[in-house]
């Protein structure tokens, strides 16, 4: 059974502060973009894990279904979470790959969600900093209001249309903030649901779904018992 892994993870890694104690077993790689599985199984004999999180969208070729599918075939486990990893977890689950945490799952659930929702803007370089906010991260911000109250229905489905139809660089929380003021009236709802954006943590799922992939080390003889 494997004991190290490959991730490639970027703007999905940045501010989860994960302690170096549980990553001694882990290299990390950045955004994986076309070629970068195919390089890593030319350097490597024998088959390991690949930890697929982050991905270029449109700067870059985007990691392509073949190399995947010869590094599988050629023995390697790969997981699919987060962003791009999660798309392609979806597209080729029946291949092997394997979908890990939340976003993966919605992905392979719902045939209809779309890449754009996990999409965001970040620096060019480590540490990749998100310069955005994925539409799944506002979304779960607004499941969460709804649920305490702080946003109804309407105005929930007001702010998430007007999101959609922008460009997802466009979708950072300085707009957002922008949203709830057009739908909230009530100056203490208000209030609330913009003091709830100054920490986005619990709203941020591809962040929850790395660290949890970290943590557990599915890929390791102890986790798979």
């Amino acid at each position: 059974m494997h004991e190290t892994a490959y991730i490639f993870a970027g703007p999905s890694l940045f501010g989860t502060n994960l302690s170096p104690a549980i990553m001694d077993n882990i290299t990390w790689r950045p955004p994986v973009r076309r070629g970068d599985i195919e390089q890593l199984l030319f350097q490597h004999d024998k088959p390991g894990v690949i930890g697929l999180a982050d991905g270029t969208f449109h700067s870059y070729p985007s990691v392509g279904h073949v190399e995947l599918r010869d590094a599988l075939e050629t023995g390697w486990d790969i997981y699919g979470l987060c962003s791009m990893g999660a798309i392609r977890a979806s597209e080729m689950f029946h291949m092997g790959m394997i979908p890990w945490g939340e976003v993966a799952g919605r992905f392979c659930r719902d045939r209809n969600f779309s890449d754009d929702e996990v999409a965001l803007v970040h620096s060019a370089e480590a540490p990749y900093v998100p310069l955005s906010e994925p539409m799944l991260h506002l979304r779960e911000f607004c499941t969460h209001a709804q649920k305490n109250g702080l946003l109804t229905d309407t105005q929930a489905n007001t702010i998430l249309y007007s999101l959609k139809q922008r460009w997802y660089g466009d979708r950072t929380i300085a707009n957002f903030c922008v949203e709830l003021k057009a739908v909230c009236t009530d100056k203490k709802l208000l209030d609330a649901l913009l003091a709830a954006t100054h920490d986005f943590t619990p709203y941020r799922l591809k962040q929850a779904d790395l660290i949890s992939f970290v943590i557990e080390h599915p890929w390791t003889e102890g986790a798979r018992k």
